[in-house]
């Protein structure tokens, strides 16, 4: 989900129209899962008004994060399995139960044709999700968003907020694995400003390790302050390190003068149907990469232990810790 900026005028005009964020974001993804299951049931009676021209399927993977050593392979979807994966992809909130682990999202890749008022239909929910996302970032503290998602059981709610790519006139579309690491910056000071803010919030004061339960995950962010106070400067640089993960991306052209498109293409592109059948460059196996780097990049600059075990917080190498 790309950044939002949230200015005091959206959560004001928010408030004006629902009694709180949690109401809104409740009362919008109700709302969206009724329409989403509506359209899904007309899409399953009436196959014969849709064109699956590519669908794959990417297994889940199981477990919290994504094993860098694994390959992922690709399958291409035919005939039925590709028309009930597609709605699928399309139209699914929900968690795969037994599949799909909390932490992963659904991937169904693909491109299909539909008729004009289904994809009214997509394009008009398209805004409820961006009206759930405009809400959910304006709820500050973590926890309290994870609240508001635990309403719904095995509600996903990057599902709920992923809008579906809705492409006019496409001629070729390609689609590609990418992977890059993620580095945010900030100072050890900054850092424990920040935890030590999440943590008043969570507890009303920032706890003691003995004050916790077993296993209690905020555990981690105590310790990560101790250690920061402990051991660096207030002005050190602090990374926040999360290796690049592979992820489906699509590249499409089009018939007309609009510029190509480049983005995240996890589910179905759409398009009209009638129109003509682009040309699809499907999606290869993901194969992790083994590259000795040819220059210094910012990933070599940072240490490979983290501040503390089951953080991405890393300290910098020595000669890069200022500045």
């Amino acid at each position: 989900m790309a950044a939002m900026i949230v200015t005091s005028t959206d959560k004001v005009r928010a408030m004006a129209k629902y009694l709180s964020q949690q109401q809104g974001i409740r009362e919008n993804v109700n709302f969206l899962d009724n329409r989403l299951k509506a359209l899904a049931s007309k899409m399953r009676a009436y196959p014969e008004r849709l064109r699956v021209d590519a669908a794959f399927h990417l297994p889940f993977r199981d477990q919290q994060m994504v094993d860098d050593t694994k390959g992922i392979t690709v399958t291409p979807l035919l005939a039925a399995d590709a028309v009930d994966r597609a709605i699928y992809g399309l139209t699914a909130l929900l968690i795969e139960r037994g599949s799909q682990h909390p932490c992963e999202t659904l991937r169904v890749p693909g491109v299909i044709a539909l008729p004009a008022d289904w994809i009214k239909e997509l394009d008009y929910l398209n805004g409820i999700k961006s009206e759930i996302e405009s809400l959910i970032v304006q709820i500050e503290d973590q926890h309290e968003r994870s609240k508001v998602w635990k309403t719904w059981p095995y509600m996903s709610g990057l599902q709920a907020m992923r809008k579906t790519w809705i492409a006019n006139g496409p001629k070729k579309v390609t689609f590609f694995w990418e992977s890059a690491p993620s580095v945010l910056n900030k100072t050890a000071k900054e850092w424990i400003a920040h935890y030590s803010d999440y943590l008043k919030k969570l507890h009303g004061h920032i706890p003691k390790l003995n004050e916790l339960d077993e296993g209690d995950k905020s555990s981690k962010f105590v310790m990560l302050i101790a250690e920061l106070q402990r051991d660096c400067k207030p002005n050190e640089n602090i990374a926040a390190f999360r290796p690049g993960q592979p992820h489906v991306r699509a590249r499409v052209t089009f018939h007309d003068s609009q510029k190509l498109r480049l983005r995240p293409a996890p589910t179905p592109i759409v398009y009209e149907y009638g129109d003509s059948v682009p040309t699809i460059i499907p999606l290869s196996n993901w194969e992790p990469e083994v590259s000795t780097p040819k220059r210094e990049t910012r990933k070599q600059m940072i240490s490979t232990v983290p501040v503390v075990d089951g953080l991405w917080f890393y300290r910098y190498l020595e000669s890069y810790r200022y500045g």
